[in-house]
Order: structure tokens, then C-alpha cells, then sequence
């Protein structure tokens, strides 16, 4: 009797192995990360542009020092619109596609 019941405990574990992602909760947090780490770029952009873009040049190798930095407030609402926003609606869908693939 007791081996059975254990048997159904492991049966059921194995088949719920794969933990499913909550979605939204999972799009809302990377929203707000995406938007707290932009948020800080712009600052560094703002205070130090020279050093800031020395420091993507090396990032990124590629020299862009010589990029048009524009920094107003019409600009930051739209970038930080364009991360947050679009990165958790990315994140969201991939969560998505990743729940549609566990096995049910």
C-alpha cells in the first residue's frame, strides 16, 4: 500500500517537473528592472557623457563617441516607454511560448 502511494507521489512529480512561469508577474518585474537600469544609463549620460560612452565603446567595440547623444525629457519618456514597455511585453511572450512547451 505504501509503495503505491509513493509511487503516485513520484509519478505526479515527474509529470509537474517544469515549473510553469507566471506571465504577467514575470513582465510587470522585468518592466520595472528594464526601466530602473535606463533610467540610471540616462543619469550616467547626463552627468558624465564622455566616460559614459567611452565605457559602450569598450562594451560594444565600436567607437560612438562621435553618436548624437540627445537627453531632454521628451526623450527620456519615450526610451523609457520603449524598454520598459517592449521588454516586458518581450519577456511576456517568450514566458508564454515557454508554458505552451511544458508537457501537460
Amino acid at each position: 500500500m505504501e509503495s503505491h502511494i509513493r509511487n503516485r507521489e513520484n509519478n505526479h512529480s515527474y509529470r509537474n517537473s517544469f515549473a510553469r512561469l507566471k506571465t504577467n508577474s514575470l513582465a510587470i518585474a522585468t518592466g520595472l528592472i528594464s526601466g530602473l537600469i535606463y533610467t540610471i544609463c540616462v543619469i550616467f549620460i547626463a552627468l558624465a557623457p564622455k566616460p559614459t560612452m567611452d565605457f559602450f565603446s569598450y562594451i560594444l567595440h565600436a567607437d560612438i563617441n562621435n553618436l548624437v547623444r540627445v537627453v531632454s525629457w521628451g526623450s527620456f519618456i519615450v526610451g523609457l516607454l520603449f524598454w520598459s514597455v517592449g521588454t516586458g511585453l518581450y519577456v511576456g511572450l517568450i514566458a508564454r511560448f515557454y508554458n505552451s512547451m511544458i508537457p501537460k
